[in-house]
């Protein structure tokens, strides 16, 4: 099965999955609209697809159990795009096209449904795996070691020049605040799906050239997209004063840096038979 047919399956599933439970599961039926908005919003899937391709490269199975853990990681990512468009953290008024959770609802509203996403998602990680190492490594990727600290070195280094060619420092704040979670969804499929080690091994190098390039590809699509094609507002990040990839190499040498770990990602699945995984390095071409 190629990427595209393995998307094309896969992804309605999830959506229909997020769409009923999110609607059964949420007592309150306005909360649960405001959660159902920014979750419902589009976007790739690209997390849950993530993780149950590596089920798949695994020969697991993926049933209503999995698609439930999928849907978990879904909804915590959800919630930090919630609160990342905030007018405290990036002040986003979109976000997939649409208009951010707090210019639709209101800011507290926001919050409040940014706050009850990330407990269901650990609930509903829990309910279809019932593994508590499987929470260990998500609450991990996307605490204050992960993620949130590397939001947190993101906001701290705005406007901040001593840090915009410090390649140790924009290495560490990228790779926080967005790999840690793409490494968990893998490592996640890894330890659920029984991987032996060298499968693990070869698994885990992909997740991490893979998240560590996904930042690059994002901060190249804010350089070179209209906001019409990214579906937020684009060329922001200099306006803002970020610190990022961009800053440190330019965005020839960052495309050169972004190729690199392409070809890092699919040499570390050569003896992993998943084309569905090497199809998601499709993603980058268009910023190349």
């Amino acid at each position: 099965m190629t990427f595209n047919d393995f998307k094309a399956t896969w992804t309605p599933v999830i959506d229909n999955f997020l769409r009923e439970h999110l609607d059964s599961e949420v007592a309150d039926k306005k909360i649960s609209q405001i959660m159902s908005y920014s979750v419902m919003a589009g976007g790739k899937r690209l997390r849950p697809l993530l993780f149950l391709a590596t089920l798949a490269a695994l020969k697991a199975k993926i049933s209503d159990n999995e698609i439930r853990i999928a849907c978990g990681i879904e909804l915590i990512h959800t919630y930090s795009l919630i609160h990342d468009d905030l007018p405290a953290m990036d002040n986003d008024d979109f976000r997939r096209g649409k208009l951010t959770s707090h210019k639709k609802w209101g800011e507290a509203e926001a919050i409040l449904a940014g706050d009850a996403l990330l407990p269901m998602g650990i609930q509903w990680i829990v309910q279809g795996s019932n593994s508590a190492n499987l929470v260990n490594i998500i609450t991990k990727a996307v605490g204050p070691n992960g993620m949130v600290g590397g939001q947190y070195l993101d906001i701290d280094s705005t406007n901040n020049e001593s840090v915009a060619h410090n390649s140790e420092f924009i290495n560490k704040m990228e790779w926080l605040k967005t790999g840690c979670l793409l490494r968990a969804c893998v490592e996640m499929a890894a330890d659920y799906g029984h991987a032996n080690m060298s499968q693990r091994k070869q698994l885990l190098q992909f997740a991490h050239a893979f998240g560590r390039s996904y930042q690059i590809y994002d901060d190249l699509v804010d350089v070179i997209e209209t906001s019409e094609e990214a579906g937020k507002k684009t060329h922001k990040d200099s306006e803002n004063g970020k610190n990022n990839t961009l800053t440190l190499l330019g965005v020839a040498q960052s495309r050169e840096e972004l190729s690199a770990l392409i070809n890092e990602a699919q040499q570390s699945l050569k003896n992993i038979d998943s084309h569905v995984l090497a199809g998601f390095l499709d993603l980058y071409k268009k910023v190349l």
